[in-house]
Order: C-alpha cells, then sequence, then structure tokens
C-alpha cells in the first residue's frame, strides 16, 4: 500500500507526533508499505537526502519557535504528489500540511484516516495566542471537506466572537475539528480519554483507539554515569524525573510545588526537567524562588537517544500534565523500569493504580505524597517499575504499526468511491 503521512511537525523537530510517526514509518515499511512524508521545511539551508519525504517552503511559527507554519504548496510539488497514486492520506496535524492532506485526500477521492494526537480542546486554555489558528480551522473545514452551505453556515456562527476567550477557542476547536473528523473514513484516538472526548462531539466516523507504539532507548554503565556528572547528580541521590515540553499545559508549576514538599522529606531528592519550553521563564523563576532550589535542574532540550540513560537513573518519573492524549515519554520511563506518578487516569495503558505506577490528584499536596510514597519504598518502586516494563513490552512500534495496517487495510477494503467532489483548486 501506499501511504501519505502529512503532518505540520515532524523530525528533525522532538515531540511525541514526530516521534509516533517516525516509529510507524519504519515498521509499515518493514511490512513492504511505501509510507511518503509531507512535512514542513525545518529551514532554508536544510536538505532533505530522503527520496519519499517531501518538504514545504515554511516560515518560523507564531506560537512555538520550533513551529514552522506551510504557506505555499509550489505546483510542481503538488503534481509530484498526484504521480505517488496514494492508496490511502493519513494526516497527523489539523495545520496547513494536514488540511492540504485532507483536501488531496478528498480531491482525489482516496481513503482519508487522521490521528487526533494533541488535545486542542484543553490546549487553548492555556494557548489563548492560537485563536487565529482556531478560527481559519473553523472558516477552512467547509471547503476543504465539502460540506455543504449549512458547514459554512455553522462555521461562521462558530466565528462570533464570546465573552470568554477560553470558551470561544473550544467551541471553534470542537466544531472544526468535528466537521474534519467526519469526513475521514477513520479517526485514530491515541487513548481512552480522546475516544471518550471525540464520542462526546459527536463524531460520526469509525473511531479506534491505538496507542502509538514505543521502543526502548538503550543506556549503557557508562551513559548512565557520564548522565549524573553532567548534571552533578551523586550516586546516593533519588531523581524524581520529568520530561516533555516545560510549558503550562503540561502542569509544570504544580510538580515543582509538589516537589517542594517532597525536599524536606526525601533529603536526598533532585529534581530533573527536561524538555524546550518556558519562554518566559516562569518556571525557573518559580523554582528559584522555592525553598528547595539548589535541588530542581532544568536541562533545555535533549537528543532522544540521550534520554535513557536519564529514565535508567531515575527513581521516579513524575508526569503531571493533564492534558496530554497519550504521553509516550510514559512508555519511555517503563521501558527503564522507572515507576511514575501521574494526574491524568485515561491515556496510557502503562500505569494501573498500584500495579504500575500510582495515580495523584491534581494537587501539589497528593502529587508530591505519592512520590515520597514510592522514594520511601524502593522495593516496591522496583517492584512496579517492573510490572510498567512489562507492558511496555507490548506497546512497542512494531506491534502499534502491524495494528494501524490492519485498520489500513480494513479502511480501504471498507472504502467505497464516491462522485469526485467539484473542489476548487489549492491556492
Amino acid at each position: 500500500m501506499r501511504i501519505g503521512f502529512f503532518s505540520d511537525r515532524y523530525l528533525p523537530f522532538t515531540d511525541g507526533i514526530a516521534y509516533s510517526m517516525e516509529g510507524a514509518r519504519l515498521e509499515l515499511e518493514a511490512l513492504g508499505h511505501e509510507v511518503y512524508i509531507f512535512a514542513p521545511k525545518p529551514g532554508p539551508r536544510f536538505h532533505e537526502a530522503s527520496p519519499r519525504i517531501t518538504r514545504f517552503p515554511a516560515v518560523k511559527g507564531l506560537f512555538f519557535d520550533d513551529y514552522r507554519f506551510s504557506v505555499f504548496y509550489p505546483p510542481r510539488t503538488r503534481r509530484s504528489i498526484e504521480k505517488l497514486d496514494l492508496d490511502l492520506v493519513h494526516f497527523h496535524t489539523p495545520g496547513q500540511l494536514g488540511i492540504f492532506g485532507a483536501y488531496y485526500a478528498r480531491r482525489h477521492d482516496i481513503p482519508l484516516v487522521t490521528t487526533y494526537h494533541t488535545d486542542l480542546y484543553e490546549y487553548v486554555k492555556h494557548y489563548r495566542s492560537v485563536l487565529p489558528g482556531t478560527v481559519a480551522l473553523s472558516i477552512l473545514a467547509p471547503f476543504v471537506t465539502g460540506g455543504g452551505a449549512g458547514a459554512y453556515r455553522t462555521s461562521l456562527s462558530c466565528v462570533k466572537p464570546e465573552r470568554s476567550i477560553d470558551r470561544w477557542n473550544q467551541k471553534i476547536v470542537q466544531h472544526g475539528m468535528t466537521l474534519m473528523h467526519n469526513h475521514c473514513d477513520l479517526v485514530i484516538a491515541p487513548s481512552a480519554k480522546m475516544e471518550a472526548q471525540l464520542g462526546g462531539w459527536n463524531t460520526v466516523s469509525r473511531i479506534a483507539t491505538l496507542p502509538s507504539g514505543v521502543d526502548e532507548i538503550p543506556a549503557t554503565e557508562a551513559d548512565m554515569a557520564a548522565a549524573r556528572r553532567e548534571f552533578g547528580i551523586a550516586e546516593e541521590e533519588q531523581v524524581v524525573l520529568y520530561v516533555g515540553r516545560i510549558g503550562t499545559e503540561k502542569n509544570i508549576g504544580l510538580l515543582i510545588k509538589a516537589f517542594a514538599q517532597v525536599a524536606p522529606r526525601c533529603g536526598r531528592a533532585r529534581l530533573l526537567l527536561i524538555g524546550p519550553g518556558d519562554e518566559d521563564g516562569r518556571f525557573r523563576a518559580q523554582a528559584a524562588a522555592g525553598p528547595c532550589a539548589d535541588r530542581i535542574t532544568f536541562t533545555g532540550r535533549m537528543k532522544r537517544e540521550n534520554l535513557g540513560a536519564f529514565y535508567a537513573i531515575a527513581d521516579v518519573f513524575a508526569f503531571p500534565s493533564a492534558g496530554d492524549t497519550q504521553a509516550l515519554v510514559i512508555n519511555e520511563a517503563a521501558w527503564a523500569a522507572t515507576p511514575t506518578v501521574m494526574v491524568d487516569r485515561e491515556i496510557s495503558q502503562i500505569v494501573e493504580d498500584g500495579v504500575s505506577g500510582l495515580f495523584a490528584l491534581n494537587t501539589a499536596e497528593d502529587l508530591g505524597d505519592k512520590i515520597v510514597f514510592l522514594l520511601g519504598r524502593p522495593h516496591q518502586a522496583a517492584a512496579m517499575g517492573a510490572a510498567a516494563r512489562e507492558r511496555a513490552k507490548k506497546l512497542t512500534a512494531q506491534t502499534q504499526a502491524a495494528k494501524l495496517s490492519s485498520l489500513y487495510e480494513e479502511t480501504v477494503s471498507r472504502y467505497r468511491a464516491s462522485p469526485l467532489l467539484a473542489l476548487p483548486p489549492v491556492l
């Protein structure tokens, strides 16, 4: 099968969407499929070596430093896509390239699949500046799907301002995404949480729950020793680790507050926060103003291949976010047999409370208590970590890609060609 992945996020940028796509691509190709990726060009001098990856001109995005905004689709590039004769389109983001992929599939009358990787409904509460993007999504959705006059009227009504920017954003997201999803042949939800959300939005297309596969990030004893040296972590110290974006949507402020309660009770504890973000320095300022500032370290962005050592030296993986869709970092921690304390109960097939990790309430007090519980009971923590690792072994990239392949084949076999939509050309 010839499969097209369309996404506004892809390597070399590092996030869950990029890694999910890359893991799936490699394993789908191992199964005999041809996977073609269409993504933004990371920079003007970037040269793409792979013949199966098409890069579109892009400019620096408005929201994050590493977000690329594709604004131009060269006619030559569009013609080269048509020559591929794709059997199926899978778009991974609802941005410019994702929407282009959806449009392409509908214009060429081929099956359309999407994965709802990002909980935009929750996300927009933390980043109000995305409002122009959500408005554009609402306006473009009927154009892309050919939804008709009724869909245009509903979209325009959603664009009408409301007193609450959060509510306005969320209304637009709910409508725009539902309209897009209802014109897909398959919508993949990466967790039970997202399946419930999409169902609650009256999504009529078929929904399948399929977490992304995650493989182990290996680390040697030498790697672990180097990781400790790099940040001055002594052998006897206990590491509480977080990996991910250092952003408001990840509830980082709660974790810093929780650690302020952990530190006096666990004198050897260190908090290590790995990831990009904190553009305005608010979390570093919060940590610096607290009573245990010298025991909190922000490392900044780190290459994924280097993370294995940090998962391995961690005693507890702490994940306070309540806005993720699946949190692949939990699987990565599980591969290192590191138990997780997390807030959101519905996003992971790895963590079972008291068996392979612990669930905490969305309060600094309870999150801190659960971290202290594991730090103070190393044998129990080790048993939970071992259980988590066994679960991770069942959710490898190979295993999940085989399931994805089956879903693709079912989707194609069910697909019934409809008359080609009379859509206007892409500008």
